[in-house]
């Protein structure tokens, strides 16, 4: 739960900018360029930050990491109500990719020691859908705030929710090992396939350059660097795109923004929901099973997205 709601958070404060955008414009006589630009920085510093953040995570164990790194973008994100000029918001939007980099990293790392091996599929795609919970439910209730108090309260209300949150995870998350929440029963279960405890890194020879010798890091890479770049596309420009080429109102905009969200929300539970079954009744391993539903599933979008176009 903690993860889903981190989650939630994490992807209020990326889709804000795009609500916000069409009053920015007007307001601040921003170009679709420069919004296009807040959006393209802030993928630079969230991709070259996650290395870093993995090394972090590793380092000073997850909840230290997880809660600086929530009380920082939370930072960033209420900054980007308090300036008026391009080059601060690129700063801002800089530093909210920098604190967004360890959120993804540090999910993975709790399932692995919070669940088995089996269970982890499952488990991974219920938090991930909180990538899609934030943009699905993000427009109907940001342009609710916003055509109430403006687009600067968008910022300054995530913000805040981010740093109430960090809070919270600090003084109430507890690991597998120290939860009183948890039996002896399932605690033995957990630790039954190598979960149980989160094993910090103190001192390691693996060298970061050598991990790209695997054909396994290069397809992870290739496969996010392909879904990120539509995925970013549709939280910085759907919004924007609905307004001026369709001409939907701001008050439709929270729910036709929704829709493809929505669908991953099924997607993202249901494609964990099949792998779990799928290594249950001994068909594959959890690997196979991961390797096959993810190659079906970039093969429908891409069919998807083809064909799309010529549909009227």
């Amino acid at each position: 739960m903690w993860l889903i709601i981190g989650g939630f958070i994490n992807y209020l404060d990326r889709a804000n900018l795009s609500i916000a955008a069409p009053q920015m414009m007007k307001e601040l006589h921003l170009t679709k360029t420069d919004i296009g630009l807040l959006g393209t920085v802030f993928s630079w510093s969230y991709a070259l930050m996650q290395l870093p953040a993995g090394w972090l995570i590793d380092r000073f164990g997850t909840k230290k990491i997880y809660s600086i790194a929530v009380l920082w973008w939370s930072g960033a994100t209420f900054m980007m109500g308090l300036f008026n000029k391009l080059p601060s918001f690129i700063i801002v939007r800089l530093l909210l990719g920098a604190g967004e980099a360890p959120c993804w990293p540090t999910g993975a790392k709790i399932t692995s020691y919070w669940f088995p091996k089996k269970e982890r599929g499952f488990a991974t795609g219920l938090w991930d859908s909180s990538s899609k919970w934030g943009p699905a439910i993000a427009p109907p209730l940001l342009v609710a705030i916003m055509l109430a108090f403006g687009w600067r309260s968008l910022f300054y209300i995530t913000g805040i929710a981010g740093v109430l949150f960090s809070i919270a995870f600090w003084i109430f998350y507890k690991n597998p090992e120290h939860s009183r929440k948890l039996s002896k029963e399932e605690f033995e279960y957990i630790q039954s396939e190598g979960a149980g405890f989160e094993e910090n890194l103190v001192n390691s020879k693996i060298k970061w350059r050598s991990l790209f010798k695997y054909k396994t890091v290069w397809g992870m890479i290739l496969g996010f660097f392909c879904t990120i770049w539509i995925w970013n596309i549709f939280l910085v420009f759907l919004p924007l795109y609905l307004v001026e080429v369709h001409g939907v109102t701001l008050q439709e905009l929270g729910i036709y923004a929704s829709i493809p969200w929505v669908g991953g929300i099924f997607g993202a539970i249901f494609g964990g929901y099949l792998t779990k079954k799928l290594v249950d009744k001994g068909i594959t391993s959890p690997v196979k099973a991961k390797r096959a539903l993810i190659s079906i599933c970039a093969i429908l979008a891409a069919i998807v997205v083809i064909f799309v176009p010529y549909i009227k």
